[in-house]
C-alpha cells in the first residue's frame, strides 16, 4: 500500500476538504448524496478481492456503500499501519456507489482515544489522509455521548440526572458536550451516527419519565448545541439479537419507535442500526432469523423502509448467511446505504 508524504496530504485537506463538507451539510435531509460524492472518474478494476466483490455487489442492488474502518486502531498503532489502511481504503472508495468513509465506531468510548487531545489529532490525521486518497468522500463517525442519556436542560430540572450528568462527564471526560462541540466545529468530519447513551427503562421510571421521553430531550440538546448545523446527523442503534428475535410484534414497534421514529422526527437524517450479521460475544448476531428468515423486527424495519426511512446498516464478506448475493438482495429490500468492512483488520 502507498505511503503519503505529510506535505502532499496537509494541502489535499486544504483544497477538497471544505468543500465537500459544505456540499454534504447542505443536503442534510436529502435522500441522495451530492453528484461530487461518487467515485473519482477513471478506469474501474475487476474486483480482486472479497471486500471489492461486496462493494460492486451492493452498488448492484442500488444501496449506497460507505466504506467502513477501525481507523482508530490502525492510528493507534503507529504510522505504517495506518497508512496501510488509508490505501486500502482509498482503493475501495474509487469503486463505484462508494458515498463515503466511516473511520471510528464509538468514538472515544473505550478504543483508547482516552482524552481530547487524542481525539483531536486522530481527528486531525484521518480528515487529512483520507481527503487526499478519497477526495470528495464525506467522513463519518460514531459517536456515543453517555451525557445525553441524563436528561440534560431538562425542567424541572430533576436531582439523580444531574447526578448522572456529573457522573459520565467524570467517567468520559473525551465525550463531554462541551468537548463534543470542539470536535464538530473542527471541519475534519462531515456525518455523525449518533447514540444518546439512553438507560434502563427503569432508571427513567424511577425520575417520573420514560425512554421516549428521554430520546426526546437528548435531540434537543442537540439542536440546542446546533450539532445538527455542523455536521449530517443520523442516529443510531444496535437491534441485532442471537438465534430468533425474542420480541413480539409490539416490541419490535417500540424498539423502532424510540430508535427510529423519534430521532428522523427530531431531524436524524438517516438511523443506523447495527448489524446485517456479526459474531459478538460468543453468539453470532442477526436482524433476521437464521437463513434470511423474516420476523417481527424485519417487518418493522421494512414498513420505515417503505415510508421512507433512510436506514444504514452493516455487511462484511468475512460474516453471510447464504452468500454475498442472496445476503445483500435482502439487505436491500429495507435499507438505503450499507457499510462494507474494507478489510483493514
Amino acid at each position: 500500500m502507498r505511503k503519503l508524504p505529510l506535505a502532499f496530504l496537509a494541502g489535499a485537506l486544504a483544497t477538497v476538504g471544505a468543500a465537500a463538507a459544505v456540499l454534504w451539510l447542505g443536503t442534510r435531509a436529502g435522500p441522495q448524496p451530492p453528484a461530487s460524492f461518487h467515485s473519482r472518474p477513471g478506469p474501474v478494476l475487476p474486483a480482486s478481492s472479497p471486500y471489492e466483490r461486496a462493494v460492486d455487489v451492493a452498488h448492484q442492488y442500488g444501496l449506497r456503500v460507505w466504506i467502513e474502518s477501525d481507523l482508530v486502531k490502525n492510528w493507534l498503532a503507529g504510522p505504517d499501519r495506518f497508512h496501510a489502511a488509508i490505501g486500502r481504503i482509498g482503493d475501495l472508495a474509487t469503486r463505484p456507489g462508494v458515498a463515503g468513509v466511516k473511520i471510528a465506531d464509538e468514538l472515544g468510548y473505550h478504543d483508547g482515544l482516552d482524552t481530547v487531545d487524542k481525539i483531536r489529532r486522530f481527528l486531525r490525521d484521518s480528515a487529512t489522509a483520507l481527503h487526499a486518497v478519497a477526495p470528495g468522500k464525506p467522513i463519518l463517525i460514531d459517536l456515543l455521548v453517555p451525557e445525553l442519556g441524563c436528561l440534560p436542560d431538562h425542567e424541572p430540572p430533576l436531582r439523580w440526572a444531574t447526578i448522572c450528568a456529573v457522573q459520565q462527564r467524570g467517567l468520559y471526560p473525551q465525550l463531554a458536550l462541551d468537548a463534543v462541540d470542539g470536535y464538530l466545529s473542527s471541519h475534519t468530519v462531515d456525518v455523525v451516527d449518533l447514540s444518546t447513551g439512553l438507560l434502563p427503562d427503569v432508571t427513567y421510571s424511577g425520575w417520573g419519565v420514560d425512554v421516549d421521553a428521554a430520546q426526546r430531550t437528548a435531540w434537543a440538546e442537540v439542536h440546542l448545541r446546533g450539532w445538527d448545523g455542523k455536521v449530517r446527523l443520523q442516529g443510531r442503534k444496535a437491534l441485532a439479537h442471537p438465534g430468533s428475535y425474542p420480541g413480539s410484534t409490539a416490541d419490535a414497534q417500540s424498539a423502532l419507535s424510540t430508535y427510529v421514529d423519534i430521532p428522523r422526527a427530531e431531524g436524524a437524517a438517516a438511523v443506523d442500526v447495527w448489524t446485517w450479521r456479526q459474531f459478538y460475544q460468543g453468539q453470532v448476531y442477526r436482524l433476521l432469523d437464521p437463513g434470511l428468515r423474516h420476523n417481527a423486527l424485519w417487518t418493522a424495519l421494512l414498513d420505515r423502509r417503505q415510508h421512507g426511512a433512510e436506514l444504514f446498516t452493516h455487511l462484511s464478506p468475512s460474516s453471510l448467511e447464504k452468500g454475498l448475493q442472496a445476503d445483500v438482495a435482502v439487505v436491500a429490500e429495507a435499507f438505503s446505504d450499507l457499510f462494507v468492512a474494507a478489510g483493514t483488520g
